[in-house]
């Protein structure tokens, strides 16, 4: 009873118009998948980059934490020593800074960029 019904042309009408309408559905979705796949990879890469800047604001962390960082801005912010360090102070004389001032307005080397400031020690060459 069966056999006929699945050799027939009315079965083969229906089986055919089937497949052709699955057919077409996926096609359709196919735009949408791209599209999909491609906020996937944005997705997936935006992940990457927030493990990655997690990871380097946990190392961050840990070395705000390390003793070798608080060692460091004791030194700078508060003036703290070793008892077993020399402190060097340098000033910078105040005569010598103005001197190398004069220098530079004697020139005329204010606002010129870098390029025309090389351009004008080449030209002073030849």
């Amino acid at each position: 009873m069966f056999s006929g019904f699945f050799q027939s042309r009315i079965f083969t009408a229906v089986a055919l118009m089937v497949i052709f309408f699955f057919i077409f559905s996926i096609a359709k979705l196919w735009p949408q998948k791209t599209v999909i796949d491609a906020r996937l990879q944005n997705l997936e890469g935006k992940i990457a980059e927030t493990e990655k800047s997690n990871l380097d604001l946990a190392r961050l962390l840990s070395y705000f934490k390390s003793r070798s960082y608080l060692e460091r801005e004791a030194k700078l912010k508060l003036n703290v020593r070793r008892p077993d360090e020399n402190v060097v102070v340098i000033y910078e004389d105040e005569k010598e800074n103005q001197i190398k001032e004069k220098e530079r307005e004697s020139l005329g080397l204010e606002g010129l960029t870098n390029f025309e400031k090389w351009v004008r020690y080449l030209k002073s060459l030849f």
